[in-house]
């Protein structure tokens, strides 16, 4: 800031006078410069003295001749004389305690550079109050806060800009008004009156808080006035937002780092830990308090993080031993406005054992994502034959003959059985190999539909029958199933008003939809399944006797597993192969003991329930024999408790030469010889014969000697 002295205040143009000159001169000289006084100086330029107006007055009364030296005259000795380097406070003391009104202006040499004068320094008074005004001003406006500055009255003499951009008013509207237009509720009295100071009080402006410390000015000891200073708080609160923003920000990053199966380094341009995530402290065997704030390669040999933060560019996936182990990690720099602010480490994997099983388990996904897409992509074109109903035992061959027969008439076919027999595959198998293989096959779940909907899934339903109905209507199963089959499952289940209309259109060959007075024909077989008796259902009038026998016109009783156990080893390498192609498992066969269990069980749910154990062991067995430990825990108990064969499934074991051998190789060679002899030696047949794929039973050939 610049500083106020007496060079910048003095006269720099100014005569002097030296003792040979006359008094004419002198009277020249001052009128020529203006001034009241001129400094004689001697040769050297050193001040002597000084020639006054006075001087000269009272020379030319004295009778002075204006050729007269003026050595011959009696000048002023005691001059006033001030230095040029002297501060303007210091000068100001100075002609405040003196007489005179002028001062010679010395340098550091004692020679004259100017004359001081009280006009001069009044003007400098002036100038001096404008410089400080102008400081004064910038000062606040450079303030952040809003300032307010008052006289005694209460009114306006001054604001800054920020007051300005708050008000909307210029500093020359807002001087003379009162304060109270701008500052709502606030009570100024204390502070003008008896000259207390306010610290913190709430105003308002419009929709802006305002808080306000508010400090009198102080003259004679007496308030003159006051200066208000205030924070608009609307800052303050969109500070406060964006700090609890960040912090929440900050939170969910470490729960998200927390979450990661990953360990995750972050550090800053300087190569320091900022943070870590609890999976990374676990890895290095380390608190996180003695891993964050330390040099990243203080802890992690090898790092390259501190050159991602050089380069800028990431490293994804990259090999890097730690300890002597090769892990999988990345690198990538974290970039905020084109500048590098810290780099980020993700090890991916603990080790590459774990990288490796998540393959073998992504094969199997895919695998068994691609087994799916293609049986469901061919749904349409899938057939369901006798020849994928899987069986060895004679009375199930023999009900497989008949039905192939039966399937070639019209007649109503009535299938019974245990839950998981496979009624739904022989009704499937009697339709391909009927005279309507080329229409469709309609299932309806009698259990699975409620019974207020069940009428209108058979009869279907005209357009607006119905609240909720469809716009344009919707036709039935028994139109749909018009020259196929119509499959009713869990027959036994159907309400008795739906068993009276169902017996009508079986008798008549034709029905009304719901809603319509139009007469419709269809022409379909019907091929119902329970695992119910209905026969006791009629007798206990539950079931109507006329829609049974109308139904009961064949009947086929599939035998439940527990009393064909020679179709369980069967079954159980047809299971194997269907989920080794589905989950990339690669079970070769099953131990002795293990089938020994298996042909032992009860097996309630008959094929599903085989299924649904083959399909669990494939997912967790660890090598590619199945063994005792590897089947369900409910079976091995049972194992425990029943050590012999029950005397019901003694009683339906095979006839002699089918018999299970003591040794299994013995009796799968027996089985694929007999196999091979039914087909006439022809091995894809005989595969088929068996319910396995050739390649398997080329497998099975060469285990057992063939």
């Amino acid at each position: 800031m610049h500083t106020l002295t007496v060079s910048s205040i003095m006269t720099q143009k100014f005569e002097t006078l030296k003792m040979a000159d006359t008094l004419q001169r002198a009277a020249l000289l001052m009128r020529k410069s203006k001034l009241d006084v001129l400094p004689v100086i001697g040769v050297d330029g050193q001040l002597l003295g000084l020639m006054t107006k006075a001087n000269l007055y009272d020379a030319v009364a004295a009778g002075e001749s204006p050729e007269t030296p003026v050595e011959n005259i009696s000048i002023k000795k005691d001059v006033v004389t001030l230095q040029e380097n002297m501060p303007y406070n210091e000068v100001t003391e100075i002609v405040k305690n003196s007489k005179v009104g002028t001062a010679i202006v010395l340098n550091d040499q004692n020679k004259v550079v100017g004359i001081f004068t009280k006009a001069s320094w009044i003007m400098a008074m002036f100038e001096n109050e404008t410089l400080l005004n102008h400081q004064m001003q910038i000062i606040l406006n450079s303030m952040h806060n809003g300032l307010v500055a008052m006289d005694a009255a209460g009114q306006i003499t001054r604001i800054n800009q920020t007051a300005e951009k708050l008000f909307g008013i210029t500093t020359s509207q807002a001087c003379g008004k009162p304060v109270s237009l701008f500052f709502k509720g606030l009570e100024l009295d204390e502070v003008l009156l008896k000259g207390v100071v306010s610290i913190g009080i709430k105003s308002t402006y419009g929709e802006h808080t305002l808080l306000c410390n508010i400090t009198p000015m102080i003259t004679m000891e007496k308030p003159n006035g006051a200066i208000i200073i205030f924070q608009d708080l609307t800052d303050l609160e969109c500070i406060a937002s964006e700090l609890e923003g960040v912090t929440k920000l900050y939170n969910t990053l470490q729960s998200v780092m927390e979450i990661a199966y990953d360990g995750i380094i972050v550090i800053d341009k300087e190569g320091m830990i900022t943070m870590a995530n609890q999976a990374a402290a676990d890895f290095f065997n380390k608190s996180r308090e003695n891993i964050v704030a330390r040099p990243v390669d203080d802890i992690i040999e090898n790092s390259r993080l501190c050159d991602v933060v050089k380069t800028g560019v990431a490293e994804l996936n990259q090999l890097q031993f730690i300890n002597g182990n090769p892990y999988v990690v990345s690198r990538m720099p974290i970039v905020r406005d084109g500048k590098v602010l810290g780099a980020v480490g993700k090890i991916l994997f603990s080790n590459f054992k774990d990288v490796r099983n998540l393959a073998q388990k992504l094969i199997r996904l895919d695998q068994k994502i691609a087994y799916y897409k293609n049986h469901l992509g061919n749904d349409n074109d899938k057939k369901i034959t006798f020849d994928q109903i899987i069986t060895s035992h004679d009375t199930f061959k023999k009900i497989k003959e008949r039905a192939a027969i039966a399937a070639q008439s019209s007649s109503s076919i009535l299938i019974t059985g245990e839950s998981g027999t496979g009624k739904e595959l022989m009704a499937q198998s009697i339709h391909e190999a009927g005279t309507g293989r080329d229409k469709r096959l309609v299932k309806v779940n009698c259990a699975a539909i409620p019974a207020e909907l069940l009428e209108s899934e058979f009869f279907g339903y005209a357009p607006g029958a119905f609240t909720g109905a469809q716009k344009q209507g919707k036709q039935g199963k028994l139109a749909l199933a018009d020259g196929g089959t119509l499959f009713l499952d869990e027959i036994g289940d159907m309400s008795a008003n739906l068993q009276s209309k169902l017996l009508r259109v079986l008798q008549d060959k034709s029905f009304e939809p719901i809603g319509s007075n139009k007469t419709i024909q269809a022409n379909f077989r019907v091929i119902a399944a329970t695992n119910q008796d209905l026969y006791q259902m009629v007798q206990e009038k539950r079931f109507r006797g006329d829609l049974y026998y109308r139904l009961n016109v064949i009947h086929f009783h599939i035998p439940p597993l527990r009393q064909r156990p020679q179709d369980i080893i069967l079954l159980v390498h047809f299971f194997i192969e269907k989920y080794n192609h589905i989950l990339g498992s690669a079970i070769q066969d099953i131990s002795d003991d293990a089938m020994n269990l298996l042909q032992h069980h009860t097996w309630p749910g008959n094929v599903r329930e085989l299924e649904n154990v083959v399909e669990r062991v494939a997912n967790f067995v660890k090598g590619n024999i199945i063994e005792i430990e590897d089947l369900p825990p409910n079976l091995k108990e049972k194992n425990m408790e029943e050590k012999q064969v029950s005397p019901s499934m003694a009683g339906s074991l095979p006839a002699a030469g089918q018999r299970l051998q003591k040794s299994r190789e013995d009796h799968d060679k027996l089985t694929i010889q007999a196999a091979l002899m039914e087909a006439g030696g022809n091995k894809a047949k005989a595969a088929k014969l068996l319910g396995i794929s050739r390649s398997w039973l080329y497998t099975k050939m060469s285990r057992v000697g063939l």
